[in-house]
């Protein structure tokens, strides 16, 4: 009797949870006109939404959505931007879907005090090294990072077809190390030129790239 109870137990349990899939992506945001939460992903959907460049979250409701966000990946309120501290030329974020029902809703996350006193003292060492060259102007570029890849042929045949196919032959550079082969675009100066570079590589169907700012 105990046995078929439990095994009830695991079977509802299991029919709960595996129909929920985590939805994770890194991309730039964009400003909304209509104060309004925008995703590619039905109204009604908990999102954390995080600023790569400063770890500060929070947790958002969408309530638009859209098939066409082109090369962003979500529409937020000037207010979320101002919020999160967005970099409104480089907006890089990271967005995950959340459960409702999820023990770990907030309105908003903070980093921890070990994170913020590593991310001081990145930023300390920042000031240092500018104040070594104070006439040097150091600008964030983009670069879209495929890889790595464990096999280097796999790594040669991408860098292959990204040659063949993208125009500015200039930009796409090999990063190689052992068993960790990657291949980059970049410098992209603006998110200008990272459209131009998006629309061309979704019509080859190169989208999974990761973003890098530097």
């Amino acid at each position: 009797m105990h046995k078929k109870v439990y095994l009830l137990f695991c079977v509802i349990f299991a029919s709960c949870t595996s129909n929920y899939n985590i939805y994770e992506k890194k991309g730039f945001a964009k400003i909304s006109n209509n104060n309004k939460v925008i995703s590619s992903l039905p109204i009604g959907t908990l999102f954390k939404v995080t600023n790569l460049k400063n770890k500060e979250s929070i947790v958002i409701t969408t309530n638009g959505t859209s098939k066409n966000l082109g090369s962003r990946i979500i529409i937020l309120p000037d207010n979320i931007f101002k919020e999160l501290k967005l970099n409104k030329n480089l907006p890089l974020i990271y967005m995950q879907s959340l459960r409702k029902n999820k023990i770990f809703i907030a309105k908003k996350t903070k980093t921890y005090d070990q994170e913020k006193r590593v991310n001081k003292k990145v930023e300390i060492e920042k000031i240092n090294i500018l104040n070594l060259n104070k006439e040097k102007k150091i600008k964030d570029k983009i670069y879209l990072n495929f890889g790595p890849f464990y096999n280097k042929i796999y790594a040669n045949q991408m860098y292959k077809i990204l040659k063949a196919k993208i125009d500015n032959k200039n930009l796409i550079f090999r990063d190689y190390e052992d068993k960790n082969y990657i291949i980059s675009i970049g410098p992209l100066k603006n998110l200008t030129e990272y459209d131009k570079f998006h629309l061309k590589l979704g019509k080859i169907g190169l989208i999974g790239f990761d973003i890098k700012i530097q």
